[in-house]
């Protein structure tokens, strides 16, 4: 399970070790919306569809300012009743700032998103040396004149694992660092690599805790697996229930994808094998609401077009008069009054029980605990946590100045060739549930740290449950006072991602931290 979900790997790992309780396929999918984010309220009793649409003129220009009776929406043919509409015209530049020092770490990005992400995944799966330094090249010059304020996140499919090479951040050497430790780099021994199932699957998993519409620029050599690819049309696959999840969650989430030939222009246009993966990219586009770009050497100009075209769209929902939850394919036609308009949007969806449920008022839920006692779990227990992470190999000298931690965590079995680093947890009091046990006042936190190594396989894992005990006179004088807690752990070479996590684990609020890593060669003793 590791292997196979991304950024999530570390949840999934924690669900598979019964240290958390989080549902695999929903993580974090309820999420508040950050300022930008503009929440849609329905009745209680319908069912919701919600599709973004992208107008674009002969030139590939955003169309802005069409009104709601320009357009008209098809369900199964039968003509529906827009509900809501919006238009988003253009993404606001965000100014997500790298971390004050080396080696400090934060997932407060998840404060400051703007409504549009836009992700860079780098599929080197059928992708040779020779096209991958191409790739390089045109990703270098889009990342050098990236207009200001725009964040990107960059993930890399290599070997059995997606992982994420970097976060979101506006900072372009932080980007280009990431998008020059990713590529180029030779194919893993036995080539083995993620399906593409698995690996849609794991890139909607690891932003659906993210709120609002997500464009994943996909830069590929091509499908590898023709036959088990999105459909634009997939009622062959109705009765598959992998399947009908995936395309939920890829309708929950938001998420476009716009398939991208890193190969650039292709001499063989007659050549089979090329005609039928350009039909796949047409196709998983087509499903998603994005485009997909082939035969096109100018890669920096595509990427550029998504970023200035894609961030401006209208949202329209509706609810399907007499919907029979059967699990059959609903196809959406969407029009507009000029005809000479290209649209992207979903292609449609599975009548499964998973619209989109219409939002209501938050209601407090009841959780009993292991001792018998129960626990309110308000809306904000959906919130991931914010947290700060530094992370440092154990020699460097500014680790001597820290203040004394709130607590520290056992110290791991010592490792031949290893490198001792050493982790710093800081956790805001406000995020974790304060309880009253036997007359003191606790918090109990979960702590996980998940190595993976080059291809994304599992180098190490190390979870702690902690219970801690505060002073109630301290809490009273600072109750603003964060958890600090210290780690210890013994990396090897092979390591090049940490995960971190930390949670609650009396309402199960979860958060993490990824960050790739560069070991130092051992010192000699």
């Amino acid at each position: 399970m590791i292997l196979r979900w991304c950024t999530l790997v570390l949840a999934s790992f924690l669900c598979a070790a019964t240290f958390f309780h989080l549902s695999p396929c929903r993580a974090q999918a309820e999420s508040p919306s950050p300022s930008g984010q503009t929440p849609f309220t329905f009745r209680a009793d319908t069912h919701i569809v919600l599709t973004d649409v992208t107008v674009t003129d002969a030139n590939g220009n955003p169309v802005h300012g069409l009104p709601q009776s320009a357009f008209r929406i098809l369900d199964n043919k039968q003509p529906q009743e827009i509900a809501s509409f919006e238009e988003h015209s253009g993404t606001p530049a965000v100014n997500l700032l790298p971390a004050s020092a080396p080696g400090v770490y934060s997932n407060d990005y998840l404060l400051h998103l703007p409504p549009v992400l836009n992700i860079v995944v780098i599929d080197i799966a059928n992708l040779d040396i020779s096209y991958q330094m191409y790739l390089n090249l045109q990703l270098t010059k889009f990342l050098n004149e990236l207009p200001e304020g725009q964040p990107l996140a960059i993930y890399l499919r290599a070997g059995e694992g997606c992982f994420l090479m970097q976060n979101f951040t506006s900072d372009r050497k932080l980007l280009l660092d990431a998008l020059h430790r990713a590529i180029p780099r030779f194919a893993p021994n036995g080539r083995r690599y993620l399906t593409e199932f698995d690996t849609l699957q794991q890139i909607a998993l690891s932003l659906s805790q993210l709120p609002g519409r997500k464009n994943v620029l996909w830069f590929s050599g091509g499908s590898t697996q023709l036959d088990a690819s999105l459909r634009s049309n997939p009622m062959p696959l109705q009765n598959e229930s992998a399947w009908r999840d995936l395309y939920d969650l890829l309708d929950q989430d938001r998420i476009a994808i716009y398939p991208i030939d890193a190969r650039g222009l292709t001499g063989c246009l007659q050549c089979s094998t090329l005609h039928f993966q350009f039909m796949a990219m047409n196709d998983v586009a087509q499903a998603t609401g994005g485009r997909a770009f082939y035969n096109d050497n100018g890669l920096k100009e595509v990427a550029q077009n998504v970023l200035s075209s894609d961030g401006s769209f209208y949202t329209l929902t509706y609810s399907p008069a007499n919907l029979r939850f059967d699990n059959k394919w609903h196809k959406i036609h969407i029009e507009v009054s000029d005809a000479a308009y290209r649209l992207s949007y979903r292609s449609g969806y599975f009548a499964d029980g998973s619209l989109r449920k219409p939002e209501e008022p938050p209601k407090p839920r009841t959780r009993l605990l292991a001792n018998g006692e129960t626990f309110k779990v308000s809306d904000a227990t959906r919130k991931p946590i914010v947290f700060q992470a530094v992370v440092l190999p154990a020699s460097d000298p500014s680790i001597a100045d820290q203040d004394k931690p709130s607590g520290s965590l056992p110290l791991p079995d010592a490792k031949k060739g290893s490198v001792p680093f050493a982790v710093r947890y800081t956790v805001p009091m406000s995020a974790l549930t304060l309880r009253r046990v036997d007359g003191r006042l606790e918090v109990d936190v979960g702590v996980a740290a998940v190595v993976l190594n080059r291809e994304g396989g599992l180098a190490a894992s190390h979870v702690y449950n902690v219970t801690m005990v505060l002073k109630e006179e301290s809490y009273r004088r600072s109750p603003d006072l964060p958890i600090v807690l210290d780690q210890k752990l013994n990396l090897t070479k092979d390591a090049q991602f940490l995960n971190l996590g930390v949670w609650d684990q009396i309402n199960g609020r979860f958060g993490s931290i990824e960050i790739p890593l560069t070991v130092p060669k051992p010192q000699k003793q």
